[in-house]
This record gives structure tokens, sequence and C-alpha cells, in this order.
């Protein structure tokens, strides 16, 4: 299965990229436990996107048998990167989430409108049958 939706630049926009994802997601048959893994997954990167950005973003999802695969395209060249803020600081941990509860991630130019894409991938072995997350890599 593959989807793709335009997310409009703001923050009211993360809801309903996060519902666009979950309806997909549901459709495409991924499980419970993978499915809040993903959404959540889904949720940091639009957040990124809409807040540090610069449109068009663009959501897409692709999950096939081996794994689900989520980008988000934006117009800025500048790549995330993995922070450590100190338990006070108010943000800068959703690349961190990105990083430790997914099975790959990364960013790739992109030709056209958008500058690069943020993508990360879930293997769905790495998700256990009770649906939490496997921390081997």
């Amino acid at each position: 299965m593959y989807a793709e939706t335009a997310v409009s630049p703001s923050l009211s926009a993360i809801a309903p990229a996060r519902h666009w994802a979950r309806d997909r997601l549901a459709e495409a048959g991924v499980d419970d436990g993978r499915l809040e893994l993903l959404v959540l997954l889904v949720s940091e990167l639009v957040t990124n996107a809409v807040a540090h950005a610069d449109p068009p973003v663009t959501l897409r999802v692709h999950v096939d048998d081996e794994r689900t695969r989520v980008e988000v395209t934006d117009g800025v060249r500048e790549v995330p990167v993995v922070r450590n803020p100190p338990p006070t600081a108010f943000g800068g941990r959703g690349v961190m989430f990105v990083d430790r509860l997914s099975s790959s991630w990364g960013t790739v130019e992109e030709d056209g409108d958008a500058a690069k894409a943020v993508w990360f991938e879930l293997r769905h072995d790495d998700v256990s049958e009770l649906g939490g997350f496997s921390t081997e890599r």
C-alpha cells in the first residue's frame, strides 16, 4: 500500500495528518502495537516539518510485507539532528524518538518543489506480538 497527502504548513495540521496516517495504516492491516508506534512517529515528523520547515509539506506512507516506511517532505534543505535536551526543556525530543523507536531513519534530497524528505522505517519484525518495540537492532 502506498498513499500520500499534502499537509498544511501549520501546527493545526498535525492532528489531521496523524488521523490520515492512522486510517491508511489501519486499511493496510497494520496491527495495534505497530499502529500506535507508527502514529507517534508520524506525529513527530509532521510536527518538525510544519514547525521548522517551509512548504510544501507532503506525508507519504508505504506498507509492504517487510516494513512500513513513512516520509515527510518539506521545502528546507537543513536536515534534522538528534538532540539530547535536558529534562526541563520544553521540546527537542522528536528526532530522538524517531531515532530510538524506528528500525532506521534518515534524510534524502528531493527533486522538484520539496528540498528533502525525512523518513523512517519500522520493520514488521521489530514489534513483538504483544505490541512492544524490540530494542534489539
